[in-house]
C-alpha cells in the first residue's frame, strides 16, 4: 500500500494535541477578536471625528472672528464711500484692514491643518474666497457705489459664515451638531445686524435711503429675526439664556429705535433727520456696534463650548480606544494562556504516559522478566510500579489501564517462570528416576561382562554398555537443561592433564585424539566436573564431524597474562562464517531453555557450563580446514600445580589404542539411522555414532575403550604403562568426579555380585586376539592392587547433609524404591575373605574391588557407592536451579543455514559421521 501509515499530516486525526486545541478555539477567538477590533476601530473613528470637530471648531472660532471683523470692515468701507471718501476716514478703514488680515492669516493656518488631515472641500473654498479679499478692497478705492461694495462684502461674509454650517455635518454627535447649528444661526443673525449697520451708516451719511438701501435694510431685519428664531430653536436653554443675558441693554434698545425710525422715514420718503433726543450719527453707530459686539460675544462663548465639548469627546473616545484595545488584547491573551494551560495539562501527562510506556517496554518489563526467570523470585511476586500519571481524567484512566496491562504481562512472565521452574524440576526428577535405572542397568551389564566367556556376546555387552552410557549422558544433560548444579564438588585442585584425560574417557573415538597439554597446571576443584563435561562435548564434536582417518589435536598452555588456553582442532567439514557467528553468539549467550535448545543440547550445555565458571569458548576456522575450539580458562579456574589430587604427567602424546583399545565393530561400515533425529549418518569402523552439537549432549564420564578378553574382569582405563588415569584415581579418592551423577563406577568393578570363577583353561598367549579382532581378556590381569585409605580430599554430603560413605556403610540411606537394603558388614567381610580383591578402595569405604556372587548363586542386590538421593523419589528435595537471569537472553537472528540436524549431500557425508557440522 502506498503512503505512510496513518495518512497525511494534514489530516485532523494526525494533528498534535496543542494544534487541535488551537484549532478548537481558533474560530471563537477569531470572532471575538474581530468584534473587539471593530469596537476599537469604531472608538478610534469616533476619536478621529471628535478630533476633526475640535480642529474645525477652532477654525470656526477664527472664522467667527473673521466674520465679525470683516463685517466691521464692510461697514466702515460703506460709510467711507458714502462720505465721499474723505482723507481722514481712510486711516480708520486701513486700521480695520490690518485686523482683518491678521485674523485671515490665522484662519489660513488653521485651514491648512484641517485640509492636511481631512481634505474638506468647504475649507478649500473658504481659502479661495479669502484670496479674493484684496480685490474687494480695491473697490473701496475705486469710484464704486457704497451699495455695490456692501453687496460684495455681504456675499463674501455669507460664504465665510457658510463654513460654520459644515461643522455640524462633520460629526455624528447630537450635542455638537446642535451647538454648531446654533452657532451658525447666531453668526448669520449677527451678520444681518452688521449689514443693517452698514446700510444705515451709508444712508445717514447722505441723509436718505435709496430703494436698494431700503430693500437691504428690510431684508436684513427680516433675515435677522428669522436667524434669531432658528438660533433659539437649535440652542440649548443655557445658550438661549446666555444670549438673553448678553444681548440686552440701552445700546441694544437704542439701536433698534434708530433702525425703526430710519425705516419709517425712508418709507415716507422724507430725509433722515437726527432730532433732539435722538443723538448724532456717531452715537447711533456706537449703539448698533454695541449690539453686534454683544452678539459676537455670545458667538465666541458658543464656539469655545463647542471646542471644549469636541476635545472632551475626543479624549473620551481615545480613552475608549485604549480601554477596548486593552480588553481585546487581554481577552486574546487570556484565551491563549488558557489554551496553553489546557494543552500543557494534556500534553505533559501524555508525554509522561509515552515515556513511561517506552521505559516499561524497553527497560522495566525486560528487567522484571529477567528477574522472574528465577522461579523463587516469581513465587514471591514482584510489585509493578505504576506510571507517573495521577490524574482522574481519560489520560489517567489510560495510564491505569496500561498499568493493568503491565501487571498482566508481569503476571504472565511470573507464571511462565513458575512453569519453567516446574518443567526444570520435572526434567531433574525424570532424569534422576531414569538415571537410577540406568546406573543399575550399567551395574548389571558390568556383572554380565565379568562373567561372560563368549567373545561375541561380550562385544554385544560392550555395545549395550555404550548405549546405556549415552542414555545416562542424555539424562545428565537434562539436569543441565533443568538448571541443576553439581551436588558435590572437589575441594582440592586436580592436575589439568588428568582433567583432559578424564574428558577423553567420555569420547567414543578417543584413540584419534592427540593431547599436547603443556605446563604444570591444576584445575580448581569446584570446576573439575563441569570442565570435564565441557571438554568432552567439544572433543566429541570434533571427532564426530571429521574423517575417522584424521587426528583431533588437543593442545593447551598457560598464558603470560594469566589463565590458560586450550585448543581443540579437527580437520572436519567446518562451518560457514555466518554459522560460526551464530554458534559463538549462542556460546556466549546461552538461550533460555526451549525446543531449539533441546535439539542443540551440546551447544547449550557448553555455553551454560562456560558461563557458570567465566570460561570463554569460541569457534574459529582451522588453517587446514575444519574448526578450532578455543577454551579460555580464567585465573580462578587454572593455577600452578600445588597440592593437586591425582596423577601428573608431561601432558603430551597420543592416547594410543594399545593403552585404551576401542571397541571393534563386528560389522563393516554401514549407513544407519541416528536415533532421535531421523537423518542417515555414516558410522566409521570401530565406532558408534557419537553425540554432536544440537543433537545429544554428552556427560563427562566415559565407558569406552575398555579392553576385554575371553575371560576375566574388565581392566581399568589406563595409559600404556598400565597405570590408571584420572577416572580411576578419582574413584579411588572418594568418587569426587561424579558431580551430581547417581554413581561413579570402576570399570570392571561393581557393587554387585561378582562373576563366577572361570573354569580352568589351558595356558594361552597373552597377546592373542579373537577372530573378530577383539583382544582376549585375561582374568584379573590388570586389576589394581588394594591400597590403603587416603586422606579425604573430597567429602561429599548427601542432600540431607549426611556423609554418603556413612550412609553406604550403615545402609540407612542411599536406596531407591525397590532397592534391597545394603548388605551388612558381615556380608562385606565374608566377601572380602572369599576374594582378596574385594578390599575397599582408598577413600571409598563403600566400594569393593571385586565382590563375589553369593554361595546360592542368586544375584546380590546392587548398591550405590554415592547416591545423590536418600529416599524415595517423592521425598527427594529439589535442588536450587541456576538463576535464569544469569544467562543472557539469546535474540533470534534470521539465518539461511541448514538445520543443525541436516546432513549435507555429497561425498563429504561419508567422511564425517552425522553430516555437516551443526550450527546453532
Amino acid at each position: 500500500m502506498g503512503g505512510t501509515r496513518g495518512g497525511s499530516r494534514l489530516r485532523p486525526s494526525n494533528w498534535r494535541v496543542p494544534v487541535r486545541l488551537v484549532a478548537l478555539i481558533l474560530i471563537p477567538t477569531a470572532v471575538a477578536v474581530v468584534l473587539g477590533g471593530l469596537r476599537v476601530l469604531s472608538a478610534q473613528q469616533d476619536a478621529s471625528d471628535f478630533a476633526k470637530v475640535e480642529r474645525m471648531a477652532n477654525l470656526g472660532g477664527s472664522v467667527t472672528d473673521l466674520a465679525h471683523e470683516l463685517g466691521t470692515e464692510r461697514d466702515l468701507s460703506a460709510g467711507y464711500i458714502a462720505a465721499a471718501r474723505p482723507a481722514d476716514g481712510k486711516a480708520v478703514v486701513t486700521q480695520q484692514y490690518a485686523k482683518v488680515d491678521r485674523i485671515a492669516a490665522e484662519v489660513r493656518k488653521r485651514v491648512n491643518n484641517v485640509i492636511s488631515s481631512d481634505g474638506d472641500n468647504d475649507v478649500r473654498a473658504l481659502v479661495t474666497r479669502l484670496d479674493g479679499l484684496p480685490a474687494l478692497r480695491q473697490l473701496t478705492a475705486a469710484r464704486v457705489p457704497a451699495d455695490t461694495v456692501t453687496t460684495k462684502y455681504t456675499e463674501m461674509l455669507g460664504e465665510v459664515i457658510g463654513y460654520l454650517d459644515g461643522i455640524s455635518t462633520a460629526t455624528a454627535d447630537p450635542g455638537l451638531t446642535t451647538d454648531t447649528r446654533a452657532l451658525a444661526a447666531l453668526s448669520r443673525a449677527a451678520e444681518q445686524a452688521s449689514l443693517q449697520r452698514a446700510v444705515l451708516l451709508s444712508g445717514t451719511t447722505v441723509g436718505r435711503l435709496n430703494t436698494d438701501g431700503l430693500r437691504n435694510l428690510l431684508d436684513a431685519r427680516a433675515q435677522m429675526d428669522g436667524d434669531l428664531a432658528n438660533f433659539r430653536t437649535a440652542a440649548h436653554l443655557p445658550q438661549r439664556q446666555l444670549y438673553d443675558d448678553t444681548v440686552i441693554g440701552p445700546d441694544v434698545d437704542r439701536a433698534a429705535d434708530y433702525r425703526e425710525r430710519a425705516l419709517t422715514e425712508s418709507l415716507r420718503g422724507t430725509r433722515l433727520k437726527l432730532g433732539r433726543g435722538h443723538g448724532d450719527t456717531e452715537a447711533w453707530r456706537k449703539a448698533m456696534t454695541g449690539t453686534v459686539d454683544k452678539m459676537y460675544t455670545v458667538q465666541r462663548k458658543i464656539v469655545d463650548g463647542i471646542i471644549s465639548s469636541a476635545g472632551t469627546r475626543k479624549s473620551d473616545a481615545q480613552q475608549t480606544v485604549m480601554v477596548q484595545g486593552a480588553v481585546v488584547a487581554g481577552v486574546l491573551l487570556a484565551v491563549l494562556l488558557f489554551t496553553f494551560g489546557v494543552a500543557r495539562s494534556l500534553v505533559r501527562p501524555l508525554r509522561r504516559l509515552k515515556d513511561g510506556a517506552l521505559e516499561i517496554a524497553g527497560t522495566r518489563l525486560p528487567g522484571l522478566v529477567d528477574r522472574l526467570r528465577d522461579p523463587e523470585a516469581a513465587a514471591q511476586g514482584i510489585e509493578v510500579e505504576p506510571i507517573d500519571v495521577n490524574s482522574r481524567d481519560e489520560i489517567g484512566q489510560v495510564a491505569r489501564a496500561f498499568d493493568e496491562v503491565h501487571r498482566e504481562a508481569v503476571r504472565l512472565a511470573a507464571d511462565e517462570a513458575v512453569l519453567r521452574g516446574n518443567i526444570n524440576a520435572m526434567f531433574v526428577n525424570l532424569s534422576r528416576r531414569s538415571q537410577t535405572l540406568i546406573e543399575r542397568q550399567l551395574q548389571l551389564i558390568e556383572e554380565l561382562e565379568q562373567s561372560e566367556r563368549d567373545e561375541e556376546q561380550l562385544a554385544n555387552l560392550f555395545r549395550l554398555d555404550h548405549l546405556a552410557t549415552r542414555m545416562r549422558r542424555n539424562n545428565e544433560n537434562l539436569l543441565v537443561l533443568g538448571g541443576q548444579d553439581q551436588a558435590r564438588r572437589w575441594n582440592k585442585p586436580v592436575p589439568f592433564i588428568d582433567v583432559v584425560r578424564a574428558s577423553l574417557s567420555e569420547v567414543e573415538q578417543y584413540e584419534r585424539v592427540e593431547v599436547r597439554v603443556h605446563g604444570d597446571m591444576t584445575v580448581a576443584g569446584p570446576v573439575v566436573n563441569d570442565l570435564v563435561h565441557l571438554l568432552a562435548e567439544l572433543i566429541e564434536n570434533a571427532t564426530v564431524f571429521s574423517d575417522g582417518r584424521t587426528r583431533v589435536t588437543v593442545s593447551g598452555q598457560r598464558l603470560s597474562g594469566g589463565g590458560a588456553m586450550l585448543q581443540i582442532t579437527d580437520n572436519g567439514v567446518g562451518m560457514t562464517a555466518e554459522e560460526l557467528e551464530q554458534a559463538n553468539w549462542r556460546l556466549a549467550n546461552p538461550p533460555v531453555i526451549d525446543f531449539s535448545a533441546a535439539r542443540r543440547m551440546g551447544l547449550f550445555v557448553v555455553g551454560r557450563l562456560a558461563i557458570r565458571h567465566g570460561i570463554r569458548v569460541e569457534l574459529r576456522m582451522a588453517q587446514g580446514g575444519g574448526l578450532t575450539a578455543f577454551v579460555m580458562l580464567p585465573d580462578h579456574v587454572i593455577s600452578p600445580a600445588d597440592n593437586a589430587v591425582g596423577t601428573r604427567g608431561n601432558g603430551t602424546g597420543q592416547i594410543e589404542a594399545a593403552a585404551v583399545p576401542a571397541l571393534a565393530a563386528p560389522t563393516a561400515t554401514a549407513v544407519e539411522e541416528r536415533p532421535g533425529d531421523g537423518h542417515p549418518n555414516t558410522t566409521l569402523p570401530g565406532t558408534d555414532d557419537g553425540p554432536r552439537f544440537g543433537d545429544n549432549g554428552t556427560r563427562f564420564e566415559g565407558r569406552h575403550g575398555r579392553r576385554f578378553g575371553d575371560t576375566g574382569p574388565q581392566p581399568a582405563f589406563g595409559g600404556p604403562d598400565g597405570t590408571r588415569d584420572l577416572t580411576d584415581s578419582l574413584r579411588d579418592m572418594g568418587n569426587g568426579f561424579a558431580g551430581d551423577r547417581a554413581e561413579t563406577r570402576m570399570d570392571g568393578l561393581a557393587d554387585g555380585p561378582a562373576a563366577r570363577p572361570p573354569a580352568p583353561r589351558a595356558e594361552e598367549d597373552p597377546n592373542r586376539s579373537t577372530t573378530t579382532g577383539l583382544p582376549v581378556r585375561r582374568p584379573g590381569a590388570q586389576l589394581p592392587g588394594v591400597g590403603t585409605p587416603a586422606d579425604d580430599v573430597f567429602q561429599p554430603a548427601d542432600r540431607n547433609g549426611q556423609d554418603p560413605r556413612a550412609s553406604a556403610t550403615s545402609g540407612a540411606s542411599g536406596q531407591w524404591p525397590g532397592d534391597p537394603a545394603d548388605r551388612s558388614q558381615n556380608d562385606r567381610s565374608a566377601s572380602a575373605d572369599r576374594n582378596p580383591a574385594a578390599e575397599p578402595y582408598a577413600g571409598d569405604p563403600g566400594r569393593t574391588a571385586s565382590p563375589q556372587r553369593p554361595e546360592s548363586g542368586e544375584p546380590a542386590p546392587a548398591r550405590r557407592a554415592f547416591s545423590w538421593d536418600t529416599g524415595p523419589v517423592s521425598a527427594i528435595p529439589e535442588e536450587p536451579n541456576i538463576p535464569e537471569d544469569a544467562i543472557p537472553e539469546q535474540t533470534n537472528r534470521p539465518s539461511n543455514r541448514p538445520h543443525q540436524d541436516q546432513a549435507p549431500a555429497g561425498p563429504r557425508a561419508a567422511q564425517a559421521p552425522g553430516g555437516r557440522r551443526g550450527a546453532p
